[in-house]
């Protein structure tokens, strides 16, 4: 009786061994494969978020811009009254303009970190492709992808280059009616104000083919946008 027992016990025992060795294994397996997907395609989409996110960025830079130019056209605009009241409006928008082309500029760089590592995750998954005429396949679709990164890092780089000269002339015409605001400086400065208007205008145009520009490009990087595009 004891004998058997042992013997039930020893066999349940080296079960539950196998059993525990199997689970083992296979969270392994299962670790190993996350990790591949994680350096994988889900790097592009990391990178797509990021663009899109940076278009988001963009159109509110674009909201502040339009915000900032409508107040100092009330704010010139205004023949009596306390004009206190419209330049403080033109102060608040003017500092959110600030604010939100700090974020714009962050965002990008963000991007541009997110779009390299999953360039160079692709550089490295070539390597281990063995039939050459597939490796060709995919080294031409990474060069498409990286000229199109490029390129966008190019322009996001330069809408920023020629929205911080507008802010800093924004900022020229709050120090300038800071000191003098009254109807006379007003006046004087309504040939600046008509050159910033025009400024805006082609700075708005700008950002807007960029934002369309990112907005397109994160849908062609990622898997989930091109599984959504596929299905309409």
């Amino acid at each position: 009786m004891k004998v058997h027992q042992f013997s039930l016990y020893w066999n349940l025992r080296n079960a539950t061994a196998r059993h525990l060795s199997c689970c083992l294994a296979l969270a392994a397996f299962a670790g190993f494969l996350c990790s591949c997907a994680s350096n994988g395609y889900q790097k592009g989409d990391v990178a797509a978020a990021s663009m899109q996110r940076a278009a988001t960025e963009v159109q509110a830079e674009q909201r502040a811009l339009d915000g900032t130019i409508a107040a100092l056209g009330e704010l010139m605009n205004a023949s009596e009254g306390d004009l206190s009241v419209p330049f403080k409006r033109y102060s608040a928008s003017l500092d959110r303009l600030i604010a939100a082309a700090h974020r714009t500029e962050a965002t990008g760089k963000t991007m541009e970190l997110k779009s390299a590592a999953y360039v160079e995750q692709w550089d490295r998954q070539l390597q281990s492709i063995d039939y050459q005429h597939i490796r060709d396949l995919s080294e031409a679709r990474r060069s498409e992808v990286t000229n199109r990164v490029d390129a966008i890092n190019r322009r996001y780089k330069e809408s920023q280059e020629v929205v911080q000269p507008l802010i800093s002339y924004f900022e020229d015409i709050r120090k300038a009616l800071s000191t003098d605001l009254t109807p006379a400086g007003l006046q004087s400065l309504k040939e600046i104000v008509q050159n910033a208007n025009t400024n805006v205008a082609k700075v708005q145009g700008a950002l807007d083919a960029l934002s369309t520009e990112l907005t397109d490009s994160s849908a062609k990087m990622s898997s989930i946008a091109y599984h959504a595009q596929e299905q309409k």
